[in-house]
């Protein structure tokens, strides 16, 4: 006999009742279980890069399930929270200053759905985390993360330098592009007649960053002009600048072939495009006097 709160309980009661307790526990917590995610993020959204000075909207839509409420969605800069959604509390919508985060710059909607974040400065880069938590019983936490960085995007063009107005076959060319300050510093890349040139013929030549935090890259380009560079007597050499989805342009070079016409067998390819040409000297008196022996039979 078992005396259980003063009653005298036979044992053989005891070893059926608790089984059967015990799978009574275990089979709600099996349909605890059998629910799924109390609370599920449905679209999350933080941009990879963004320019300086934008605005920039920060997205976690949620749903959650008909047996559990939502107690809370807080937003983290790095592990410092500067904005939650409380929908219990009087006040729901709370929005707290960290560093990079003014909370004047930050508004919120839509049940926390969407933040935005007004005219990002370079302090805003960091890991941006979305925390969401459900109450059933018991609380259910799920979170979200992802890196932004905010990048000056600059405004000019990468510019090449070092161009002839002339070549003659199997001369070096030797040309750098620079690109205009930037934060990071531009991705460049060298391309003839649209293909990207190998890497064995592109080297750094100058990484320099001014006291702001602003990057100047100078690319080095190296080789020799042969005719096989050539399509339809032409051989364009351009220097792209990329960074990231944000900033896309380029420099051109423009070579071409020697024309039999005006040309003696020393083959003088005519470089033109991006870099001015003038033709003086030899040139200019040869193209003058054509000129004139042509006015003579026209009409």
């Amino acid at each position: 006999m078992l005396n259980i709160m003063g009653l005298a309980v036979p044992a053989w009661v005891m070893l059926v009742v608790l089984p059967a307790c015990w799978a009574g526990l275990d089979q709600t917590a099996s349909n605890f279980a059998s629910r799924g995610p109390w609370v599920q993020v449905q679209r999350f959204l933080v941009p990879r890069y963004v320019a300086l000075g934008v605005n920039v909207t920060l997205e976690c839509d949620y749903a959650v399930q008909k047996h559990a409420t939502l107690y809370s969605l807080k937003w983290y800069k790095g592990n410092s929270q500067f904005y939650q959604y409380i929908p219990t509390l009087p006040q729901q919508h709370t929005v707290f200053s960290v560093g990079g985060l003014h909370q004047d710059k930050v508004v919120a909607g839509r049940e926390g759905r969407r933040v935005v974040v007004m005219e990002v400065g370079l302090a805003a880069s960091d890991v941006y985390r979305c925390e969401l938590v459900a109450e059933g019983p018991p609380f259910h936490t799920t979170q979200r993360s992802a890196n932004m960085t905010v990048v000056v995007v600059p405004k000019q063009p990468p510019v090449i330098s070092g161009s002839r107005e002339y070549y003659q076959h199997n001369d070096h060319i030797s040309l750098n592009c620079t690109s205009p300050l930037a934060r990071p510093a531009l991705t460049l890349s060298w391309n003839i007649n649209g293909h990207q040139v190998l890497p064995s013929s592109v080297r750094t030549v100058e990484h320099l960053t001014n006291p702001a935090g602003l990057e100047r890259l100078t690319a080095h380009l190296s080789l020799r002009v042969t005719h096989d560079y050539f399509q339809d007597g032409v051989m364009s050499i351009t220097c792209v600048g990329r960074l990231a989805d944000l900033y896309l342009r380029s420099a051109e070079v423009i070579i071409r072939e020697p024309s039999s016409r005006w040309f003696t067998p020393t083959n003088l390819y005519h470089t033109s495009g991006s870099v001015e040409v003038s033709i003086a000297g030899p040139v200019t008196a040869l193209l003058g006097a054509f000129l004139l022996i042509l006015s003579f039979f026209l009409p």
